[in-house]
């Protein structure tokens, strides 16, 4: 139950955190057999919250085990799925305790659930790829053979990815490729440690083919850039934008050094004329029509905007203070913002509904009541007028300085060289 509570309130907060959700594949995961999800790892906390209410079926996680020491930290994660796990950094009392961990991953893969592990062990923000821990390996085997389900078991392949790391992004999750683990019986009968091993190392190389990852981890922002270019470039439909950003990522590292500082140094003079010019990325291959409609929708909607501006943005400047206060580093921001977010927007909003209450107004009480709604409604106005004005700004732009317009062309089509 109280699961299920806290997933409808995250399903919500994410909602408003992001501007768009795509799952890709999920229909790979309608069945009912156990599975282990194995998934890239770049913002925490978030990475297994969004996952948990993106994709219908429960799901239980590893999480680091020190921030299980409080009793009522125990508990509620405990109710939110989460199942301790300690490093070698926690010591060797703590990393004594991952038996039990491994015995409730057990226990949970036996009774048909979904288990997410993140095999590369920590969270970062770069987009290399990092060796695999055996726990994955370990707990696949033991539970298909000791349990007699290895027909039905498979490892499942999970990419996530966010546009950039902050509110209003876009989110991306891909199912990808399986892996089942029928075929390590007989090596695991004769020698469970080689067994392990092996699947670890095919875990990797399947793992590898189903996640955007760049070879040089200082080359992610530059990665990062281009996929956000990628996505919002209208010929790349949504089936395609994992297989186009392959090949962004494939370029990328097969770079000589030479040739990514002149590429870097390209993206960065596109990027200050974009800012210079104030023009959105997103506009440049875009083809927006109805422009007249879309100013008229803006008008028609502006005052509830207003409503949801005037009641909301208050909680959103006291969520940012806080998280600006509190997180140290920078793969846990998202994670904290979008916790911070959700608990203090649930307060604000009690809050506001008891405001309507007190002063027995009927009409203040529902506008309060509904002034999410309101909010949400804000966000997308925002993004609209901005997206209007930007394109714009370049329609003039091509009118009065064509030679910059071209060059803001130009310059997008030559960092486009995956092509």
């Amino acid at each position: 139950m109280f699961y299920r509570v806290a997933k409808i309130v995250m399903w919500v907060t994410l909602r408003f955190f992001f501007r768009k959700v795509r799952v890709d594949g999920a229909e790979k995961l309608a069945h009912r057999n156990p599975a282990i999800l194995i998934a890239n790892h770049t913002a925490s906390f978030l990475d297994a919250m969004v996952l948990s209410v993106f994709l219908r079926r429960p799901l239980f996680f590893f999480v680091r085990g020190d921030i299980f020491k409080h009793p009522i930290a125990l508990y509620i994660f405990t109710k939110l799925h989460m199942v301790p796990i300690f490093s070698s950094d926690d010591g060797r009392s703590a990393l004594s305790k991952n038996k039990s961990t491994f015995d409730r991953g057990q226990d949970i893969l036996k009774n048909d659930k979904l288990l997410l592990i993140f095999p590369e062990g920590y969270s970062r923000l770069s987009k290399d790829l990092s060796p695999f821990k055996k726990g994955t390996a370990r707990v696949a085997l033991q539970t298909a053979f000791d349990f007699g389900i290895e027909k039905e078991f498979t490892i499942e392949t999970v990419y996530i990815n966010y546009s950039f790391h902050g509110f209003r992004s876009d989110l991306v999750i891909r199912i990808g490729d399986s892996l089942s683990l029928a075929k390590y019986k007989e090596e695991y009968s004769e020698s469970p440690g080689h067994a392990i091993t092996n699947l670890t190392r095919d875990m990797f190389a399947l793992f590898e083919k189903n996640v955007l990852y760049v070879a040089q981890p200082e080359r992610t922002l530059y990665v990062e850039s281009l996929l956000r270019m990628l996505f919002s470039d209208v010929q790349y439909k949504a089936n395609d934008f994992f297989i186009s950003g392959r090949k962004v990522c494939q370029h990328v590292s097969a770079l000589s050094e030479q040739e990514f500082v002149k590429l870097s140094d390209q993206l960065i003079a596109c990027q200050v004329m974009l800012k210079q010019y104030q023009i959105m990325e997103q506009v440049i291959s875009s083809k927006k029509r109805y422009p007249v409609l879309r100013i008229f929708i803006l008008l028609i909607t502006f005052p509830f905007s207003l409503i949801g501006f005037g009641l909301w943005h208050a909680h959103f400047k006291l969520t940012k203070w806080i998280s600006d206060k509190t997180v140290t580093r920078d793969d846990f921001y998202t994670s904290v913002f979008s916790g911070i977010w959700g608990v203090v927007g649930i307060i604000w909003w009690l809050l506001l509904c008891s405001i309507g209450y007190y002063f027995k107004a009927k009409l203040i009480f529902i506008l309060f009541f509904f002034s999410p709604i309101f909010y949400y409604g804000c966000l997308l106005w925002r993004e609209q007028f901005k997206v209007l004005l930007s394109e714009y700004r370049f329609y003039f732009l091509s009118k009065s300085q064509p030679e910059v317009y071209h060059a803001i062309v130009s310059s997008r089509n030559n960092i486009k060289t995956w092509h």
